[in-house]
């Protein structure tokens, strides 16, 4: 591979879906407060922008020669964006919020190299079981809840809240490889070349 793969994420998720392949790269922490970022209504446009701004961060960061990926994942709810929980309450009342209910999970990915840039978005449907309120706190100390945009996983003991999932399974998780499959092409690189 020509260019350095730089994959723009504090993600353990994302790092460990690319993982998955035997493409070389260093995973970058973008040192950008997603905070600054307000949400106006818009979830593509909003995960559009803040994953356009990390991988502008990353590439600040000494990286400017280098094919940076960056993604945002969102939850998204009755129109209300559920990023990642503020206190083991917020996590608690996000999944009360979410329990009995179907919602969407919004990824935007930005790949980003010199000039070229390129972003796609992929768009999960997750429905939820009836979650059993004695069971709410237990699973945000479980699961880690505060890394977790909504505040719950799929992977591992993660899926017990999950009823049924409509689309990639990966988007939830935050790295959808389809979507960045196709993205990468662009740059003339195939995840099916470095499969495992």
């Amino acid at each position: 591979m020509e260019a350095r793969l730089v994959l723009g994420s504090s993600s353990e998720r994302r790092k460990a879906v690319l993982e998955s392949f035997r493409i070389p790269f260093i995973c970058v922490s973008p040192d950008f407060d997603e905070r600054s970022i307000v949400y106006s209504g818009d979830p593509f446009e909003y995960t559009k922008e803040l994953a356009w701004n990390k991988a502008n961060v990353v590439r600040s960061q000494g990286f400017s020669d280098a094919l940076i990926i960056t993604a945002d994942t969102v939850v998204v709810y009755k129109g209300e964006v559920f990023n990642k929980p503020e206190s083991e309450e917020h996590a608690v009342e996000m999944l009360r919020t979410l329990s009995g209910s179907s919602h969407s999970v919004i990824t935007t990915l930005v790949l980003m190299q010199n000039e070229k840039v390129l972003s796609a978005s992929e768009n999960t449907q997750v429905s939820f079981i009836d979650i059993p309120p004695q069971h709410l706190k237990t699973y945000v100390r479980s699961f880690s809840s505060l890394k977790r945009c909504g505040g719950y996983c799929v992977q591992d003991g993660g899926g017990l809240i999950i009823k049924q999932i409509e689309g990639c399974v990966y988007n939830i998780q935050g790295l959808p490889i389809k979507t960045l499959n196709q993205l990468l092409m662009e740059f003339n690189i195939s995840l099916w070349d470095y499969l495992v």
